[in-house]
């Protein structure tokens, strides 16, 4: 599989290079006042889709940061007037189909997935479960016991901790800096979650995405089963835009006998929506082979240390990680990379190999259909156009190593520095990068 992606890739990346083609089976429109995009393919027998509503606490909206996702959570959960939830439940069994509802401090979103002959039984209960939803009580508790037991134990697993330690610096004092808390949980009531649905649920507020064996007019005659939400006046403000606080560093002591030191950097990355975005791509790919190679392979500093963009909509940081019993030795070699890639061009061959590793490792991920329209999605709501989603073969073919170069010297600078670990093990002094 993975070879005949390779090669698909390749094909891709030849056809793809003097411009980004966006497919003839594409189609944005709007329809029954819902912004839809629809990629109509017969590539396979699944539909997917995913229905978003935009608002909450990013457009200051709600100082609550755990209600949007126990409002989705709920609704998906609960069945609706049509489907009570044991006959929902036995529905979606029955026709292969699976519903989900999630939320952030940014939007609530509902995903949809099933199979072509059962598109139209599933569509009417997702419809109906988002026009006429039920709160389940039952299935509040057990959501608001799920919350709790995630939000206490975030500091069970050390590696991931770190890194939210890390996220929380590097926000400061902004807004969107807000993660669920028991407190805010506890004190959500249904009525509570009811009254977000009705407060958010608007079609103005509304990004479909579909992809699947369906077309224009099949979609825009199921959207009048949205018709009885209200229409509102959401205009799609800007999200803040965060002003990183960098040069920071933060050790958490743990007991002796925890012999490995968690390491978390942090530094500017660009966003989705700048040209540099394209080569900082490219330069992850570089640098995380070149990590694994200079801190795993040849000094066994560390089992798995990688470099990752992190974020979303205008705000991204650049993630540097790493899991080590000589934290100061693996971190001096991190940091010696850094500087190579900053002061040596990448070599021509690598370069290609880089990219051919980029655009195959992008379209492996997204095969699913259910993954398409996330993507589809993130790339519309965040960064304001879905084009982006196949504008990634050209626009990586024509990343050059000056351009990675100057990425390099541009972003990774000023890193803020999260550590976790016993005494003993870390020199404040080297953690220090400008």
């Amino acid at each position: 599989m993975k070879k005949l992606i390779l090669l698909l890739t390749l094909a891709l990346v030849g056809a793809g290079a003097a411009q980004a083609q966006i497919p003839n089976d594409v189609e944005d429109f709007t329809s029954h006042g819902i912004h839809v995009i629809l990629r109509s393919t017969k590539a396979n027998q699944v539909v997917s889709a995913i229905l978003g509503f935009e608002g909450g606490l990013a457009y200051g909206e709600t100082d609550n940061a755990s209600v949007a996702g126990g409002t989705a959570g709920l609704i998906a959960e609960s069945g609706s007037d049509r489907y009570p939830k044991e006959a929902y439940r036995d529905s979606l069994a029955t026709l292969s189909t699976s519903i989900a509802g999630t939320g952030n401090i940014y939007h609530m979103t509902f995903t949809l997935r099933t199979i072509r002959p059962n598109w139209n039984s599933a569509w009417a209960i997702f419809s109906d479960l988002l026009t006429h939803p039920h709160y389940d009580t039952l299935e509040a508790e057990k959501l608001r016991e799920q919350s709790i037991k995630a939000i206490e134990g975030r500091q069970s697993d050390p590696e991931s901790y770190s890194a939210f330690l890390a996220d929380s610096i590097w926000k400061g004092s902004s807004r969107l800096n807000r993660v669920p808390t028991v407190e805010e949980v506890e004190k959500l009531s249904v009525p509570d979650l009811q009254n977000y649905r009705n407060a958010q649920f608007q079609r103005s507020r509304a990004v479909l995405v579909v992809v699947g064996n369906v077309s224009k007019q099949d979609l825009e005659a199921k959207l009048a089963s949205l018709e009885s939400l209200p229409q509102g006046n959401f205009g799609w403000p800007k999200v803040e835009h965060i002003t990183p606080v960098t040069d920071q560093f933060l050790f958490i002591p743990k007991p002796a006998d925890f012999p490995t030191t968690y390491v978390n950097m942090r530094a500017p990355s660009a966003s989705v929506q700048d040209e540099d975005w394209w080569a900082e791509r490219i330069l992850f790919e570089e640098m995380d082979k070149r990590l694994f190679d200079e801190v795993r392979t040849k000094r066994n500093l560390a089992y798995a240390p990688a470099i990752y963009p992190t974020g979303n909509y205008s705000n991204f940081a650049v993630d540097i990680s790493l899991q080590s019993v000589l934290p100061d030795s693996a971190s001096k070699v991190v940091f010696n990379e850094l500087r190579k890639i900053q002061s040596t061009p990448i070599p021509e061959d690598q370069l290609r190999r880089d990219k051919e590793g980029r655009i195959t490792t992008y379209y492996y991920v997204v095969q699913e259909n259910l993954r398409q329209a996330q993507a589809l999605y993130t790339d519309q709501v965040e960064a304001g156009d879905w084009r982006l989603f196949f504008r990634i073969v050209p626009e990586t073919e024509k990343v050059t190593s000056a351009q990675v170069q100057n990425v390099a010297n541009k972003y990774l600078h000023h890193l803020g520095f999260v550590l976790m670990g016993p005494e003993g093990k870390v020199t404040r002094d080297v953690y220090h990068f400008e």
